[in-house]
């Protein structure tokens, strides 16, 4: 018999054995998967401690992990106290019911007849509320009377709380719609506390939480204070300790305090799985959900419960206190139910806890959410980037601070101007002061202290650093305007710098009003008055910008302007007719124009680029990893775009350097048009010459911009795949997302098509700007400037008695400076007052080089000129003369000349023969369009009235009649002599060599005596 018993017990053993062991790998497969979870989702959800209770039949885990508190490293454990928010609702509505089945309270009775000084307001008439709606939330009180419970731990606390509601208007009528709003369980509370005649805490502890057999659980005050939890807050994207206020008030709502242990038998209890048979009751009622109202998502609200709509039979809560937060679900029928108690105020609570009973019901996990960390990150990254401003502000300030004590900055007095100034920015921050003071209750009706209360630390570091930005700001402006710096630039541009940002981050919240004002609950009156605000920030932050670039800009392309012509006046003419006039032209009209008309470009980039940041960190606070991978993309782009665009900078230098053969060109036509007249095939071949330089301008503009424009289309067809990969893909790649979130995401990157597209577009303009800026500080450098204008000049010597050159010799140098070309003198020659030199020799002999060496145009390689016997500089000879070149220049204006006698000139004009031609109004002429004779004429009315000690005329007669001729020779030059001067003549006019004191004669760069009696050495 033992035996046979043996053989068949063996294999059941061994099956018990096996089952056994199945199961218990199973658990510990469990066990780590939620582990794994947990720890996962607490370093997400920047949680320090956790306590988790797990149901399963009649299975209890428990799972503790992290520190009570973190200084001290006291990790959590199952005893371990926490404040369980929300959850403390289900126990008052266990309290409620309790009395409502002894008949002390009727639920559908208005609260005034229990509480008869409460009134509430619903559009204008007294509004009647009942027990059951202020249970199911549907008694219309807003969800944002949460601001209104009074911080005080006063014995009086709870009834001060509710007298809080008493005038209150309602959202809704009472009994139509669900709108979670937690003070309603305080009235509750308040009703239970006015039946029953004891503090609510009292009734609450001694008929629910001790009758349960909750040893540690209390409500308002840790009964084991050293098993407290150490409550954190959030901030800065790390956890922090914070200790919240008292609102024993709210005791009934949000402040029971329990810990895993207690809990479990309280979700044991409401599984009606404990016993308890008469309470259980009550609690069945508890779990019975509204169907008068719609529901809220995928639930109904019962009393104290979420009831889950997905067909699990689900009961769940979640609770947040300021510094704790917790979530409890289970579902009867499967015999499952989580707990989890943290101390922190993350929002992660509810999902590791919706996790958990996934995992239990051998459900697929839930893809992790884009949680609100209750805008934590965007407050953190706003302080971050005011702290950023408020150092740079200083930076500037310690500048300014600086240049004062090293007197680079002067006290300037305050003047009405000044004053208005300072009144018109305090007009200015005003309202956006006021704007920031009623923000909280315009935006979610909440009072300072209360958002302080319920935010992230981080929002209490911002509220506190932006007064601190704004007295910095606004001292380093008094101060700066005080002590201005001289450089305009330097005074005016970090000014247009911050009203660029401000403008651009104005543009940003502009895009996030119009995303969040779609089905807001804010009142119309605040959305209107925050629209107008922002609106005027970037409108008249975009104007002033644009208006102070403007005036800026111009005054750089005015003060590059008269620098390069400073420059080009500071150059000695031997020097400037070496420089291409094409440049000259481009320079300081094509260059200096883009530079100046980059104003608009500068602005624009600057809004969008600024615009585009805060658009995505915006975004970024709506869904982080797609705004990533969105920047990824369009990095992307910008790369495709850079490279494409670095291949045509070749064709704008080219482009450039074009236009500088073009405009050669045309000066040489302006220049020569009567010698290109002459000729029909000479015309039309200059013609030629100026439309292929035109067109090669053309063609390598043209390859250059239709290069920008494949660039800029590659750019745009990749935000044309951007908006498809967000509207159609990101439901795919970021299932969790909500469709809310999705149609903010791409209406926001719609609006940033401009921006984006603004800032591609400025490329070419930047490129162009880039050349134009390199050529003219290259045309600058290049400018052989040898003079200073500024220097104070030598006084002229007075009653010049001779001119003297002594072995003066000059030679010209090839393109590479090598001086291999035409060369005359030695020359040696001496020109006495009351004498006339005539220089004659062929064309190519050297004369009117010689005219330019003694007149200051060339600076000699050897030898000296001497005026009195005193050596001077080339640039001081000019000063003695008074010229008519051939063919001479004139000029609107008579420059250097003070015309006091109007007779004087009249008769000179009659001389002249110009009477009838010419007038001289305000040193102006009538006309200079006059023939060649008449030209030479009125230069030679300059020379008289410039009055210089030495005249010099080249070829003057060659273009008069013989009848002028003769009187110029023998007339004029006669007079000249007889007045003192020293008159030097370049002509071919043998027939008049007897009125010259001296004739020279230039032959292939050498001056030779003309005939022996007139000798002209300085021997002589």
């Amino acid at each position: 018999m033992k035996k046979y018993l043996k053989k068949l017990f063996s294999p059941l053993l061994w099956g018990l054995i096996f089952i056994g062991s199945y199961s218990y790998c199973q658990e510990s497969e469990l066990e780590a998967k939620i582990d794994k979870e947990v720890s996962r989702l607490m370093n997400r959800g920047d949680i320090p401690g956790l306590s988790l209770v797990i149901l399963r039949g009649n299975q209890k885990i428990f799972k503790n992990y992290g520190y009570a508190d973190l200084k001290n490293q006291v990790e959590v454990n199952s005893k371990t106290l926490f404040e369980i928010g929300s959850l403390s609702k289900s126990f008052t509505a266990l309290a409620l019911f309790e009395l409502v089945d002894q008949g002390e309270i009727d639920l559908d009775k208005d609260v005034s007849t229990y509480l008869p000084w409460f009134k509430v307001i619903y559009k204008n008439s007294i509004a009647t509320i009942t027990a059951r709606q202020l249970l199911h939330h549907t008694s219309g009180i807003p969800w944002n009377t949460i601001s209104k419970i009074p911080q005080t731990d006063e014995s009086d606390a709870l009834e001060l709380t509710v007298k809080k509601l008493v005038g209150q208007e309602l959202d809704n009528p009472p009994g139509k719609e669900y709108q979670y709003a937690t003070i309603g369980y305080d009235v509750l509370a308040l009703l239970i506390q006015t039946i029953s005649g004891k503090p609510f805490e009292e009734y609450l502890q001694t008929n629910i939480i001790d009758r349960l057999g909750l040893s540690h659980t209390s409500i308002g005050k840790a009964k084991y204070s050293e098993l407290l939890a150490t409550g954190y807050k959030i901030g800065f994207s790390s956890p922090r300790k914070y200790i919240a206020p008292k609102y024993r008030g709210n005791n009934a709502a949000g402040y029971v305090i329990s810990n895993g242990e207690d809990l479990s038998k309280w979700l044991e209890f409401q599984m009606g799985k404990s016993g308890f048979e008469d309470l259980y009751e009550f609690a069945k009622i508890t779990h019975i959900r509204d169907e008068t109202v719609p529901p809220h998502g995928m639930a109904f609200y019962s009393s104290g419960w979420h009831t889950s709509l997905e067909g699990n039979g689900e009961l769940y809560h979640d609770g947040q206190n300021p510094n704790f937060s917790s979530y409890i679900a289970f579902r009867p029928a499967k015999e499952i139910g989580v707990v989890v108690l943290t101390n922190s105020n993350s929002t992660y609570s509810r999902f590791i806890g919706a996790q958990m009973m996934k995992i239990l019901s051998g459900e697929d996990l839930l893809e992790e959410l884009s949680l609100n960390d209750g805008n934590d990150k965007m407050y953190s990254a706003i302080f971050i980037g005011l702290i950023v401003y408020i150092l740079i502000v200083v930076g500037y300030l310690v500048f300014i601070v600086v240049s004062i004590v090293k007197k680079k900055r002067r006290y300037s007095n305050i003047t009405w101007i000044r004053f208005g100034s300072f009144i018109k920015s305090l007009i200015f921050i005003l309202p956006f002061l006021i704007g920031i003071y009623i923000l909280p209750g315009a935006i979610l009706g909440f009072s300072w202290e209360a958002i302080f209360v319920w935010s992230p630390v981080s929002l209490i570091a911002l509220v506190t650093i932006i007064p601190v930005a704004l007295i910095t700001t606004y001292l380093t402006y008094l101060i700066g305007t005080f002590f201005p710096e001289k450089n305009i630039y330097k005074r005016e541009l970090p000014k247009v710098l911050l009203l660029s940002i401000l403008a651009g981050l104005a543009n940003v919240i502009i895009i996030i009003m119009v995303t969040s004002a779609i089905g807001s609950e804010v009142e119309w009156k605040y959305l209107v008055f925050y629209y107008a605000l922002i609106g005027s920030l970037y409108l008249l932050g975009r104007k002033y910008v644009q208006i102070n670039l403007i005036k800026l800009t111009r005054k750089l392309v005015f003060s590059l302007t008269v620098e390069l012509i400073e420059k080009v006046f500071s150059t000695s003419f031997q020097s400037f007719e070496k420089i291409d006039r094409g440049r000259v032209y481009t320079a300081l009209n094509d260059d200096v124009n883009t530079i100046g008309n980059s104003t608009n470009m500068f602005v624009t980039l600057i809004t969008s680029f600024v615009t585009a940041i805060g658009a995505f960190l915006y975004l970024a606070s709506l869904a982080f990893w797609a705004t990533v991978l969105t920047i990824i993309l369009i990095v992307l782009i910008s790369l495709i775009y850079y490279f494409t665009v670095q291949s045509t900078n070749t064709y704008f230098e080219e482009a450039r350097t074009s236009r500088n053969v073009f405009m050669g060109l045309i000066n040489g036509m302006i220049d020569g048009f009567k010698e290109l007249s002459l000729h029909r095939n000479k015309k039309l071949e200059y013609k030629d010459d100026i439309a292929n330089s035109a067109n090669e301008f053309r063609n390598k503009t043209t390859k250059a911009e239709i290069r920008f424009v494949n660039a800029f289309l590659v750019g745009e067809s990749l935000l044309v795949i951007l908006l498809g990969v967000v509207s159609i893909g990101m439901s795919k790649l970021f299932p969790s997302i909500p469709f809310y979130t999705i149609l903010s995401f791409i209406i926001v990157l719609l609006y940033l098509i401009g921006p984006i597209n603004a800032i591609l577009n400025s490329v070419p303009s930047i490129v162009g700007l880039r050349i134009a800026w390199n050529r003219v500080a290259q045309f600058n450098k290049e400018i052989p400037a040898n003079l200073n204008l500024n220097d104070i000049p030598e006084p002229l010597l007075e009653n010049v008695g001779q001119f003297e050159a002594k072995g003066v010799t000059f030679q010209f140098e090839n393109s590479k400076g090598e001086k291999d070309g035409f060369s005359i003198g030695p020359i040696d020659l001496k020109v006495k007052s009351g004498e006339i030199l005539f220089l004659i020799g062929g064309n190519g002999s050297g004369k009117t080089t010689l005219a330019k060496l003694i007149t200051g145009l060339y600076k000699p390689d050897q030898g000296e000129f001497l005026v009195n016997d005193k050596s001077m500089k080339n640039y001081q000879l000019g000063e003695y003369f008074s010229t008519v070149f051939n063919p001479p220049q004139l000029f609107d204006k008579l420059y250097n000349i003070e015309i006091n006698n109007i007779a004087e000139v009249h008769k000179y004009l009659e001389i002249l023969d110009l009477e009838k031609k010419v007038e001289i109004v305000d040193n102006t002429y009538s006309t200079i369009q006059l023939s060649a004779g008449q030209r030479k004429r009125l230069a030679l009315l300059q020379c008289y009235l410039e009055g210089s000690p030495i005249y010099l005329f080249d070829e003057w007669a060659a273009d008069q009649d013989p009848e002028y001729r003769k009187f110029f020779y023998e007339t004029l030059l006669v007079e000249m002599k007889n007045n003192g001067k020293i008159v030097i003549v370049i002509t071919h006019d043998d027939h008049y060599f007897h009125i010259a004191d001296k004739v020279c004669k230039m032959n292939f760069g050498k001056l030779e005596a003309y005939s022996s009696d007139n000798l002209f050495l300085t021997n002589s």
